[in-house]
C-alpha cells in the first residue's frame, strides 16, 4: 500500500493546477523570450540603432530601440485582450439567456485588465513614435507644445492615440457588462484597435497599396486571433478552468482559417517587401521573413499534431496535460514569431518604392490610364484584395448553402441564387475592374461607380435573401452554446438591427452618403488614402444594402414597414438622390480638387466638366434602380394580397364564413337605422 501510494503521487502532482505565482513566472519568461528574439532579429533585419551622420537629428539609442520594444508589449497586451475577450464569448461555456457563464465573467475581467494595459502602452509607444519621426529626444517628445503640433499630423501617432482610446473603451466596457453579445461586441472593437497601427506602417508606402495594406492588415487579424484564443486556452488547462474538448472542437475551426489566412497574408507580404526570392536568403530582412515563415508552419503542424492526440487520448486529464504541455512549446514559438514580425514592421524592406512620372502617379500607386473606353473602362482589371475575397467567399458560402439544402430535399428559389451571384459579380467589377482604376482620377466614373456599388449591387445582394438561407441551411447548436446560427439570430433580433434598420436611420445614412460625403471636405480626404477609400466603398455597400433590405428585403428583420411606407420613402430618397445632382450641376467648382486636381491625367482638360459629367450620371442612373424596386415592390404587395386573401377564404371555409355574415349582418343594421332615422 505504501509502495502504490508513493507510485501514484507523481500522477496527482502533475494533475495539479498551476497557482497565480507560477502563471506569472511562465508569462514573464515568455515575454523576456520574445524580447530576446526581437533584438537578435532587429540586428540581422538592419532595424537597429545606428548612429547617424553628423549633422542628422539623432532620437538616439533608447528610442531607436525603445519603438519595437514598446510595439512587441503592446502587441503581446492586444493579444491577451483579444484571447480572453474570444473565450468569453465563443470558446467558454455559455450561460443561459445570453449572460456569459462564471468562466466566461472571469476571462472578461482578465480581458479588462489587458485593455487596460494596452492602453497605456499604446500611449507610451506614441512618444516614442514621434520622438523617433521628428528626430527629437523623448524628453523633448513629451513637451505639450511638440504633441500637440505634430501627434495629431503623423499617421502613426494619430492611429496609435485612436488605439489607446478604444483599447480603454473595451477594458472599461468588458468589466461592467456581462454578456455574450456585448463581449462580442467588445472584440470587434478590439480587432478593431490592433488594425489600426498597421495602416500606417510601411505598406502605406509601397507602390501597391492595396495589396500591401490589405495583406497587412489580414495578417495580423489572423495572428491575433489565433495566439490570443491558444493563450486563453492555455491558461484555462494550466489551472484546469473549463471545458477543455469543447473549447478546443470550437477553437479547432477559428484555427484553421486563421491559419490559412495567416499563410496567405504572409505571401502577399513578402510580394510587397522583396524584389525577387533571392532576397529572401542574401538579404537579413529575407531571412527573417524566411525564419517566421517556417516557424508558423511548424506552429501548424504540432497543432495538427496536439489535437489529434487530445482527441484519441485515453483520458481526460491526460488530454488537458498534454495540452498545456504542448500548447507552451506552441506559444514560445509564437512569441518569437510575434517578435520577428516587430521586427520586419520596424525595419526597411528591400523592395524599393516604385518610381513614377509624377506626384499624383505616387499618391495613386500607378500610372496614369489612358483615356477611357468601353474596353478599358468594362474589361480592364485591378486588384483590390478586400472585395475580391470577400466576393469570393461570399458566392462559395451561399452556394453551399443551396447544395446543402437540396441535398436534403429542399428547394430554394433558382431566382435568388443567380440575385445573389449577380449582385457579387457587380461589387467585385465595381472594385476590381477598370472602373475601380479610372474612379480614383474621374469624378464622373467615380459618381459611375458609386452609384452602381450602392444601387444596383445591393438590390441583388438583398434579392438573395442570404440570412434566409443561413438560417435554414447551418445546423443549430446544442444547449445553451451559440454556434453561427445562433449569433445570427440574435443580431437579426438585437438592438443593433433594430436600429440599422429603423426607417429614419437608414434614410440619415443615405442622405449622409450624398451630401455629408461629397458637399465637405470629406470625400476629397478619404480619397487620400487607400484604408478610406476601403472605408467609403465598404459604406456605399453597407447604406444600400440597408436601404434595399427595408424597402424589398426577404429576410426577416425586427420591423418590417407597410408597402405603401416603402414606396413613399423610395420617393423621397428619389427626390434627394435628384436635389444633389442639380446642386451638383448649379456648382462652379470642381468636386475634390484636393484630390482629383492632384492625380489629373492629360484627358482630364476641365475638371469643372468633370464634375459636370459625374452630376449627369448621378441623375441618370438612379433611374434604372428606381424603377425595378417600385416592380418588386408592386409584384410583393400584389402576392401579399393575394396571400391574404388566400388566408380569408381558408378561414371562412372553417368557421363557415362567419366573419363575412357578422360583416353584412352589421351594415344590414346600420341601413335599417337610415331608413328608421
Amino acid at each position: 500500500m505504501r509502495q502504490t501510494a508513493t507510485q501514484s503521487a507523481p500522477r496527482s502532482t502533475t494533475s495539479r493546477p498551476l497557482g497565480f505565482g507560477a502563471i506569472a513566472l511562465l508569462a514573464v519568461a515568455l515575454v523576456v523570450l520574445a524580447i530576446s528574439a526581437l533584438a537578435v532579429s532587429l540586428v540581422v533585419s538592419g532595424g537597429a540603432y545606428e548612429p547617424p551622420i553628423a549633422g542628422l537629428p539623432d532620437p538616439g539609442p533608447l528610442v531607436v530601440w525603445g519603438v519595437p520594444i514598446l510595439r512587441l508589449l503592446t502587441e503581446i497586451a492586444a493579444l491577451a485582450t483579444i484571447g480572453w475577450l474570444l473565450a468569453a464569448c465563443i470558446l467558454d461555456p455559455s450561460g443561459k439567456d445570453g449572460v456569459i457563464s462564471r468562466v466566461g465573467r472571469s476571462d472578461a475581467v482578465r480581458a479588462s485588465i489587458a485593455a487596460l494595459i494596452w492602453s497605456v502602452l499604446a500611449l507610451a509607444q506614441m512618444f516614442f513614435v514621434l520622438a523617433n519621426v521628428l528626430g527629437i529626444t523623448l524628453s523633448q517628445a513629451f513637451n505639450p507644445a511638440v504633441f500637440a503640433t505634430y501627434a495629431g499630423d503623423i499617421p502613426a501617432t494619430r492611429a496609435l492615440m485612436i488605439t489607446a482610446l478604444l483599447a480603454f473603451i473595451v477594458s472599461f466596457g468588458a468589466f461592467i457588462t456581462s454578456t455574450i453579445g456585448a463581449e462580442a461586441g467588445w472584440l470587434i472593437v478590439a480587432l478593431v484597435a490592433v488594425s489600426l497601427p498597421v495602416l500606417g506602417g510601411h505598406g502605406s508606402g509601397l507602390g501597391d497599396h492595396a495589396l500591401a495594406i490589405t495583406a497587412g492588415t489580414t495578417h495580423i487579424l489572423a495572428a491575433v486571433i489565433w495566439i490570443g484564443g491558444l493563450m486563453a486556452l492555455a491558461l484555462h488547462a494550466v489551472r484546469r478552468d473549463g471545458s477543455l474538448q469543447r473549447s478546443l472542437q470550437r477553437f479547432s475551426a477559428i484555427a484553421l482559417v486563421a491559419i490559412v489566412l495567416l499563410a496567405v497574408s504572409g505571401i502577399a507580404n513578402a510580394y510587397t517587401r522583396l524584389e525577387s526570392l533571392d532576397q529572401l536568403f542574401n538579404t537579413g530582412y529575407g531571412q527573417v521573413v524566411f525564419t517566421k515563415a517556417l516557424l508558423i508552419i511548424s506552429l501548424g503542424i504540432i497543432g495538427w499534431v496536439m489535437r489529434r492526440r487530445l482527441y484519441s487520448g485515453p483520458k481526460k486529464t491526460s488530454g488537458v496535460a498534454l495540452f498545456a504541455r504542448i500548447a507552451g512549446l506552441e506559444l514560445v514559438i509564437m512569441m518569437i514569431a510575434v517578435a520577428l514580425g516587430v521586427s520586419l514592421a520596424s525595419s526597411a524592406s528591400p523592395r524599393l518604392q516604385t518610381p513614377f512620372n509624377s506626384f499624383g502617379e505616387t499618391l495613386l500607386g500607378f500610372a496614369y490610364p489612358p483615356p477611357p473606353t468601353v474596353l478599358t473602362v468594362g474589361l480592364g482589371f485591378r486588384l483590390e484584395p478586400l472585395f475580391l475575397t470577400l466576393g469570393i467567399v461570399g458566392a462559395a458560402l451561399y452556394c453551399i448553402g443551396v447544395a446543402r439544402l437540396r441535398k436534403r430535399g429542399d428547394k430554394w428559389p433558382w431566382g435568388r441564387l443567380i440575385a445573389w451571384l449577380l449582385g457579387i459579380g457587380i461589387m467585385i467589377w465595381c472594385t476590381n475592374g477598370g472602373i475601380a482604376t479610372y474612379s480614383q482620377v474621374s469624378v464622373g466614373l467615380h459618381m459611375f461607380q458609386h452609384m452602381t456599388l450602392t444601387m444596383l449591387a445591393p438590390i441583388m445582394l438583398v434579392l438573395g435573401a442570404p440570412a434566409t438561407l443561413a438560417l435554414r441551411a447551418i445546423k443549430p447548436g446544442k444547449g445553451f452554446d451559440r454556434g453561427p446560427r445562433e449569433w445570427l439570430l440574435w443580431l437579426l433580433h438585437s438592438w443593433v438591427t433594430r436600429i440599422a434598420t429603423n426607417p429614419f436611420f437608414v434614410f440619415f445614412i443615405y442622405v449622409l452618403g450624398l451630401y455629408g460625403l461629397y458637399m465637405t471636405p470629406l470625400f476629397g480626404w478619404l480619397m487620400g488614402s487607400h484604408a478610406g477609400h476601403v472605408v467609403m466603398q465598404l459604406h456605399f455597400l453597407a447604406a444600400g444594402y440597408l436601404f434595399y433590405w427595408i424597402l424589398i428585403g426577404i429576410d426577416p428583420r425586427p420591423k418590417p414597414l407597410p408597402y405603401w411606407a416603402r414606396l413613399l420613402i423610395l420617393m423621397l430618397a428619389l427626390s434627394v438622390h435628384g436635389f444633389f445632382a442639380v446642386a451638383m450641376l448649379m456648382s462652379s467648382t470642381p468636386l475634390a480638387i484636393e484630390w482629383y486636381g492632384v492625380v489629373q491625367p492629360d484627358w482630364i482638360v476641365d475638371p469643372l466638366r468633370d464634375t459636370l459629367v459625374g452630376a449627369q450620371v448621378a441623375w441618370g442612373l438612379s433611374e434604372i434602380p428606381t424603377t425595378i424596386v417600385l416592380i418588386v415592390i408592386a409584384v410583393q404587395w400584389s402576392r401579399s394580397d393575394e396571400r391574404e386573401a388566400k388566408r380569408s377564404d381558408r378561414q371562412a371555409e372553417r368557421d363557415g364564413g362567419i366573419e363575412l355574415t357578422r360583416y353584412n349582418e352589421r351594415f344590414a343594421r346600420l341601413a335599417e337605422r337610415d331608413e328608421q332615422g
